[in-house]
């Protein structure tokens, strides 16, 4: 599997990064701006933190904000690049080649050798490890800073919840973190700050009313009751659950197993009476991983709903105040951070209300192509994708492209099986590929990947990934 070949990667990094801190360089962090950019960003910055070293973290959302941020930053200062840049290794070592630099991240990338001698270079890849299923970059940084200091086991939770949050758990039928990610599990568990237990994967399940918690779950999105408080109700209601207890709304983590189970089957029936597959309700159990230390009445005990809140932060410009509470920020903070989430739950249903109607959807030979022009958030198209990815809306046999308009680009999220990806399709090649071939950049994982292209050129790039993705089928 290469997990100790990872663990001894890991342990000569933190050689040489322990190294460069003694030194008493100062380091810029540049975490990418999603959920685990943002608690990988968090990590380091407890890391330097802990370890006395001076140090500045910015989220970037592309590589081009990477090279501008490096190339502007003083001569002696480190670049520490934390879930990005591993699939744009030519294009680092071309740009700032000279600097000593530090690269911890998960993504694939084309070969070890454009990588200078003197940089620290940490990816699961490098040893056969797959990092879209069993390790995030945060589970990196985590490694990482384990190796340099051991009080840094602490934040095993923050590790938890990026790879929650970059969905590392849908691989697995339980909806469980395996591989490396296990690992971390039990670290956190050891010290007492997690507990894993088996149940339904509501949005707020301990602390929001039942119709609220179901109608604000996404992953998996259920068609005409995601979003709607109204539909919830209706439903919760013909199965004759209970929704308050004399004057106070019940929780899902209260219910009776009997009343779960009728639930759990209300639904399927309800999906299959609108012709959708009663087997997205699968989805909806597994393991549920609580941060002991974290009241009741937050998102941040459920580490999924953390890494909610920390992708809401990162996709509506506040990256600042989810990389706060992922270092351990409370109190006010966490106010506006729940603030934030409820107004970007709001826009991401708007969005997924507009894709459903396939009023914009475009099937090709091989993909499935949605294009939501400058009415979808660029900053939102990945986590519309991947939440439309995992409904079982789509064509099983093809990937789905999503596509989002601001200024003279397109954001590109693509997504795809792990049947198709079993038939030799590789999305992180493939964005990769068809970007390079329209003057754009991309990459990213075989099941999930990503790209950014000239807007004169989305036409012709569609045609060059259904060809590239139709070339990798067929040649299994």
């Amino acid at each position: 599997m290469g997990y100790r070949e990872f663990l001894n990667l890991v342990n000569e990094s933190a050689d040489k990064l322990s190294g460069l801190i003694e030194q008493g360089k100062s380091f810029m962090i540049l975490c990418h701006t999603d959920a685990d950019g943002l608690s990988a960003g968090a990590i380091a910055s407890m890391l330097f933190l802990r370890s006395n070293a001076k140090f500045i973290t910015r989220a970037v959302r592309s590589i081009d904000e990477v090279l501008t941020s490096v190339q502007n930053m003083p001569r002696d200062m480190v670049a520490v690049l934390t879930d990005i840049g591993s699939g744009y290794l030519e294009i680092l070592k071309e740009r700032i080649g000279d600097r000593v630099t530090v690269i911890l991240d998960h993504h694939q990338f084309e070969s070890e050798a454009d990588v200078p001698r003197d940089w620290v270079h940490v990816n699961p890849h490098i040893c056969n490890v797959d990092g879209a299923r069993e390790i995030s970059s945060a589970g990196i940084v985590y490694f990482l800073a384990r190796e340099i200091n051991e009080e840094n086991t602490t934040l095993s939770t923050v590790a938890v919840v990026g790879a929650l949050g970059d969905l590392q758990d849908k691989s697995s039928e339980g909806r469980e973190l395996t591989g490396l990610n296990k690992m971390i599990v039990e670290d956190s568990v050891k010290l007492g700050l997690l507990k894993v237990v088996d149940d339904l994967l509501f949005y707020g399940r301990t602390y929001r009313p039942l119709h609220l918690a179901l109608a604000m779950t996404t992953s998996p999105y259920i068609p005409t009751i995601t979003g709607s408080e109204a539909h919830a109700v209706s439903f919760l209601s013909s199965l004759k659950i209970k929704l308050k207890e004399d004057d106070r709304w019940r929780v899902f983590a209260e219910l009776t197993e009997e009343e779960k189970k009728t639930i759990y089957n209300g639904l399927m029936k309800y999906l299959s009476s609108l012709n959708y597959p009663p087997s997205i309700v699968k989805q909806l159990v597994g393991k549920v991983y609580e941060l002991t230390r974290e009241e009741d009445w937050t998102p941040l005990k459920d580490a999924r709903e953390f890494a909610s809140l920390l992708n809401a932060c990162a996709k509506t410009g506040n990256e600042w105040v989810g990389i706060a509470i992922a270092m351990g920020s409370r109190g006010e903070l966490l106010m506006q951070a729940q603030k934030i989430l409820e107004e970007y739950r709001k826009k991401l249903s708007e969005v997924l209300d507009y894709v459903v109607k396939r009023e914009n959807w475009q099937e090709l030979k091989y993909i499935v192509a949605i294009d939501g022009g400058t009415f979808i958030d660029d900053r939102m198209v990945s986590s519309a994708s991947s939440i439309l990815s995992s409904s079982e809306l789509l064509p099983e046999d093809k990937p789905l492209i999503m596509l989002a308009t601001v200024g003279d680009k397109v954001k590109i999220s693509a997504r795809a099986s792990n049947k198709l990806v079993s038939r030799g399709l590789n999305l992180g090649y493939v964005m990769r590929k068809a970007a390079e071939n329209v003057g754009g950049v991309g990459g990213g994982h075989d099941v999930a990947a990503g790209a950014e292209i000239p807007l004169a050129k989305k036409t012709m790039f569609l045609a060059e990934v259904d060809n590239i993705v139709g070339e990798l089928l067929k040649s299994k």
